[in-house]
């Protein structure tokens, strides 16, 4: 029987494993792993999007989502305005040629993912779902616990 901490080196690599092949996906599509995420973010919106949005959801520092957003502005793919609502925030407003290639991006990956999962079973990736939100549950719930 495995102890709980080999258990953990054990998940920890396996969960670098898994952030190595996105990292690696998005190299054989000419991105960095957070040029990916940030074209992850623009796919999902409908409206304007924030850069904060960007850094909330995936947990990236403003300076990084902003250095890729200026290349993404040289490259013509998005548009940044003052937002409405505060003008110390911007609107990420994606060009046509930037809606192109955020699109193609975001269907390749959502093919890829489907490829995998669907590999899995969709009694295995419903396993895989809930396994994960529980583990995710008990992590916050062991972390409010902890003393400081």
């Amino acid at each position: 029987m495995q102890s709980t901490l080999e258990q953990i080196k054990q998940y920890t690599a396996l969960w670098r494993e898994t952030n190595s092949l996105y990292e690696e996906w998005a190299g054989q599509h000419g991105l960095s792993y957070y040029e990916l995420l940030v074209i992850l973010s623009l796919s999902e919106t409908d409206g304007p999007c924030k850069q904060k949005d960007i850094c909330k959801q995936w947990v990236l520092p403003k300076q990084t989502v902003n250095t890729i957003l200026k290349s993404f502005s040289k490259r013509s793919w998005v548009t940044l305005i003052p937002s409405q609502e505060d003008r110390r925030n911007k609107d990420i407003i994606l060009t046509d040629s930037g809606r192109d290639f955020v699109e193609s991006i975001a269907r390749a990956m959502q093919i890829h993912e489907c490829t995998v999962l669907n590999s899995l079973g969709p009694e295995r990736v419903k396993e895989l779902i809930e396994i994960t939100q529980l583990y995710n549950q008990h992590f916050k719930e062991a972390d409010s616990n902890e003393p400081a």
